[in-house]
C-alpha cells in the first residue's frame, strides 16, 4: 500500500472531535466492538484530539495517545482533563515509540493506517511493544465514498491490502468486523 493521502491538517482538528460528530458517530459504538477490558493497556495511535482516546480511557486500565503533532496532542490532553481522565500522551510517527517491549495489549489506529509512510518499520515497532497475543486493530474506510471524495475524510482503501501488510509484518488476522463504511481489521501477535 502506498502513501497516497495527505496527512490530516492540524488546523482542521476541530472536525475530528466535536459534539456534533460525537452525536452522529458516537465513538463508544466502535470502542464497544473492540473487547477492551479493564486490565488492558491501549495505545490509540494517531489519536488526534482524542475522539476515541476518551471512551477508551473509560474502559481500559491505561490509555496512551500517540500522535505526530504536539499541537493536536495538547488538544487531546485538554479533552482528557475536561473529562477527568488520566491519559499518557507521546509524540511519535510510529518508527520509534518510547514504550517498553511487550507492554501493550491493544494498539488502535482509526483512519490512520493509510497515512503511515513507513508501514513495515511502524508495524515492526508495534510488534515490539505488543504483549504476546496482543492485538493490532486497524479501522479504515473500505466501502463507499464520502460527501467530498478525496477532500475531507479518509480515502477508501483496500481491505485486502491492509490484511497483506499486517500478515507480512508477522501478525495473524483474528477477524474483520464491518462498521459503517469501515472495516475493523484485528491482527494478533
Amino acid at each position: 500500500m502506498e502513501h497516497t493521502h495527505e496527512r490530516f491538517p492540524e488546523y482542521l482538528a476541530f472536525i475530528l472531535n466535536n459534539p456534533i460528530r460525537r452525536f452522529l458517530q458516537p465513538p463508544e459504538q466502535l470502542v464497544g466492538k473492540l473487547d477492551v477490558t479493564s486490565s488492558d493497556v491501549v495505545v490509540d495511535f494517531g489519536c488526534g484530539p482524542g475522539f476515541y482516546t476518551i471512551p477508551l480511557a473509560k474502559v481500559a486500565r491505561k490509555v496512551i495517545g500517540v500522535d505526530v503533532s504536539s499541537k493536536i496532542l495538547e488538544k487531546a490532553a485538554n479533552h482528557a482533563r475536561r473529562n477527568g481522565l488520566h491519559v499518557e500522551f507521546l509524540e511519535s510517527d510510529g518508527v520509534d515509540i518510547r514504550l517498553d517491549n511487550g507492554r501493550v495489549d491493544v494498539i488502535l489506529l482509526v483512519h490512520v493506517f493509510h497515512e503511515v509512510e513507513q508501514k513495515s518499520r511502524v508495524l515492526s515497532e508495534f510488534l515490539r511493544i505488543l504483549k504476546p497475543l496482543g492485538r493490532l486493530v486497524v479501522v479504515e474506510k473500505t466501502r463507499g465514498s464520502g460527501i467530498f471524495p478525496g477532500k475531507l475524510g479518509p480515502p477508501t482503501v483496500s481491505e485486502t491490502g491492509i490484511v497483506q501488510e499486517i500478515t507480512r509484518a508477522g501478525l495473524t488476522i483474528a477477524k474483520t468486523i464491518p462498521h459503517r463504511k469501515d472495516s475493523i481489521i484485528i491482527g494478533r501477535k
